[in-house]
């Protein structure tokens, strides 16, 4: 599976053993058909109500659909999709309580909203429930060094390296580590390392695919500036490259609905993490007003 930041587990992301309709819902989403991916997992569903591959897959089509959403200025189509994505991986929170990978796509979308604090919660989680995979640690260097929490960063990335985690998954983030410390020689040197370690990865950002190759660090630092998920937590960084900061702009309707959407997930958590105590899963209390202010 592509990848940039917010990695998930590639083969191991499922925990279980894969059915016989995973394959061509994973062909679909490779192909970049995430409609097609959904029309097919919701027939598997129909049959087999608690696959949990086929779920997580639903909520990664979703997922896919609310981006391109967004990216087309569709707010209706976005909301509806990133409801529906979370919807999916409470329910895989639920199916299997005990996987993380629910726990890291839940992550990966508070990346996607702009909500760093739910973030930070969904992948020390994924943590708690997998603690010697090195995946659960380059993501959380990644949104400590959003937060400017540099040492707390590399001591993540340093666990990440004893448990003999890809080169180039280190690499990235200490690229945009540096980057963000002002060091833009050390910063090239790093990404040109990753980059020759694999070309490939460095093509998705957020779990979906880069709009154009990213080949250099100023193309990496472009993408970063130019993509709402990363540029306002790299303000200064991108505003000494001369770089314009993409934000996140979205109608208040839109907000109040992803609002209601995280507390919906909040509660569902809550209500399935009650009944595993043993698991020691985190979550925060609902807040009583969904709109925003």
């Amino acid at each position: 599976m592509r990848r940039l930041f917010f990695m998930l587990l590639g083969a191991g992301l499922i925990w279980g053993c894969a059915t016989s309709s995973v394959r061509p819902i994973q062909d679909e989403l490779e192909a970049d058909r995430p409609a097609e991916a959904i029309v097919k997992a919701e027939a598997a569903l129909a049959e087999q109500p608690d696959d949990f591959e086929v779920r997580m897959l639903l909520g990664e089509a979703h997922y896919r659909l609310a981006r391109k959403g967004l990216d087309e200025n569709d707010e209706p189509t976005y909301a509806a999709h990133i409801q529906k994505a979370m919807d999916a991986f409470v329910e895989g929170a639920r199916l299997q309580p005990e996987s993380p990978s629910p726990h890291l796509w839940m992550g990966i979308i508070s990346v996607y909203r702009s909500d760093m604090r739910s973030a930070l919660d969904s992948f020390r989680n994924a943590r708690r429930l997998d603690p010697r995979h090195p995946v659960h640690y380059t993501n959380l260097a990644q949104i400590y060094i959003y937060l400017d929490r540099l040492s707390r960063a590399r001591a993540m990335l340093d666990r990440a390296r004893k448990l003999n985690a890809p080169a180039v998954w280190v690499e990235l983030n200490e690229t945009l580590a540096a980057w963000k410390e002002g060091d833009l020689v050390e910063a090239r040197d790093i990404f040109d390392t990753a980059y020759g370690l694999n070309p490939k990865f460095v093509q998705t950002w957020d779990e979906a695919p880069v709009d154009e190759p990213i080949e250099s660090f100023e193309g990496f630092v472009s993408y970063c500036c130019g993509n709402p998920t990363c540029g306002p937590y790299m303000r200064g960084p991108c505003e000494r490259m001369e770089l314009e900061v993409k934000e996140r702009e979205l109608q208040l309707e839109t907000l109040r609905k992803e609002r209601e959407a995280e507390m919906n997930r909040r509660r569902a958590l809550r209500e399935i993490y009650e009944r595993r105590r043993d698991l020691q899963i985190e979550v925060e209390e609902p807040e009583e007003t969904p709109a925003p202010e």
